[in-house]
């Protein structure tokens, strides 16, 4: 038996319920009651949202809502959060086309029919298309999705320098920059021409810019 990806049947509602759960308080428990009272959302159909938003992460399997559930309530991570919760959702999906939100729902078609090897007269494909396009389409994919914080590949980096001043290397543009703190020991003389001799020094061997 194929293994379909996250489908619903009334996908048209898919953008009233996430809507209803923007304006709603997150609830202990995400169930039928929950729907049809706090969200009126009375319709039948809406039950089988509840999997739905397991298998997309929304919800634990004891229907408790999830951080993602709590984040995507707030409208400056709504969009991101759910483009992340749909890459792994769809993962097979998105390994296949890391484009896939860009598929017209043709395009769609034929992927989840290969990924599947399901038939052409296949009558869930259909559904799995109607729901992705309608998640994708509350998703922000070109502002890309939330990473994880890694202190060790950030772009810009300060060391130390053996001689107790700090370099800076800035990474951003390919190119390497360094800025040095130098400490001097002047000697102690009154001939204008030793101090001359220094900094003309530093201004040809050290602060010329390559």
């Amino acid at each position: 038996m194929a293994e379909y990806p996250p489908y619903v049947n009334a996908y048209n509602g898919i953008p009233t319920l996430f809507g209803k759960i923007k304006a709603a308080a997150v609830p202990p428990k995400f169930n039928v009651d929950f729907l049809s009272t706090a969200l009126d959302l009375k319709s039948s159909s809406y039950r089988a949202m509840i999997p739905l938003l397991k298998k997309l992460g929304f919800l634990d399997p004891a229907n408790v809502p999830t951080k993602a559930y709590k984040d995507f309530r707030e409208p400056s991570q709504s969009g991101t959060v759910m483009a992340a919760q749909l890459k792994d959702a769809y993962k097979s999906l998105f390994q296949a086309n890391e484009y896939a939100w860009k598929l017209n729902k043709e395009e769609l078609l034929a992927k989840m029919k290969s990924l599947t090897g399901v038939a052409d007269d296949d009558q869930v494909i259909p559904y799995s298309a109607g729901t992705f396009l309608a998640l994708s389409k509350l998703a922000k994919w070109e502002g890309g999705v939330p990473k994880k914080s890694e202190s060790a590949t950030d772009d810009s980096e300060e060391e130390e320098n053996n001689n107790g001043g700090r370099k800076h290397r800035d990474l951003g543009d390919g190119r390497l920059r360094l800025s040095y703190t130098i400490n001097l020991n002047l000697p102690a003389t009154t001939e204008i021409e030793v101090f001359n001799a220094i900094f003309k020094s530093l201004r040809e061997n050290l602060l010329r810019e390559s």
